[in-house]
């Protein structure tokens, strides 16, 4: 995903994915948290385990573990955030793995991707910031296009950028849904490009298909 900012939940997760190579220290830092959260008492905890790993995976940029990220995310819930992670596992170190492990993990993003939906968002301003309800998707920008990666269900986000208002969108989605959405951002109070009393719409539904018309 080299090109794009990586944004989850709440704030901005770093991927290194296309990044420079992880120094000798950073490394040493992401074995041992993978270590404990494989074989410590933190194993015995998924989410503390995942925290380990995930922090393990972006010290490290090493691929073969998000095949741990992804299976840990989806046991506790987290179907997009799941979803991703096996996306990136195929789309950057597949090939590091055994071809058994690549058959289980393809399994495991079947099963996570079902229970998700997709979003295409097209906005008129450079360097949007998308907000996600924590832990229920993952949001990739670039350009004037961000994708969105989310759980099933009623989903809140939000568009922003400094000097712009902040759009508010609370979506229900089905399983498997993939929406293009158009949705525009108006100056702020005493820096409108519109006149007063506009009736433009500022988030439109442009489509909706099925599963597989997006590429995150």
């Amino acid at each position: 995903m080299a090109g794009f900012a990586l944004l989850m939940g709440h704030g901005a997760e770093p991927t290194a994915a296309g990044g420079p190579a992880a120094s000798p220290r950073a490394m040493a830092e992401a074995w041992a948290l993978a270590d404990s959260a494989r074989t410590g008492p933190d194993s015995r905890q998924p989410a503390v385990a995942l925290g380990k790993l995930r922090k393990a995976y972006a010290l490290s940029s090493d691929p073969s573990l998000l095949l741990e990220v992804g299976r840990l995310e989806r046991e506790v819930g987290n179907l997009a955030r799941a979803t991703y992670a096996f996306e990136q596992f195929f789309a950057t170190g597949a090939e590091r793995v055994p071809e058994p492990r690549r058959v289980v993990a393809l399994r495991q993003l079947q099963a996570a991707s079902a229970g998700t939906a997709r979003l295409n968002v097209q906005t008129n301003v450079l360097g949007a910031s998308v907000e996600l309800e924590p832990e229920r998707g993952v949001a990739t920008a670039s350009g004037f296009g961000i994708g969105i990666l989310l759980d099933a269900g009623e989903r809140r986000l939000s568009l922003s950028k400094p000097g712009y208002e902040t759009r508010s969108l609370v979506l229900e989605l089905e399983p498997g849904e993939v929406h293009t959405l158009r949705v525009d951002l108006e100056k702020a109070a005493g820096g409108r490009s519109e006149k007063s009393g506009s009736t433009k719409p500022r988030w439109t539904l442009l489509n909706a298909t099925t599963r597989g018309a997006v590429s995150l």
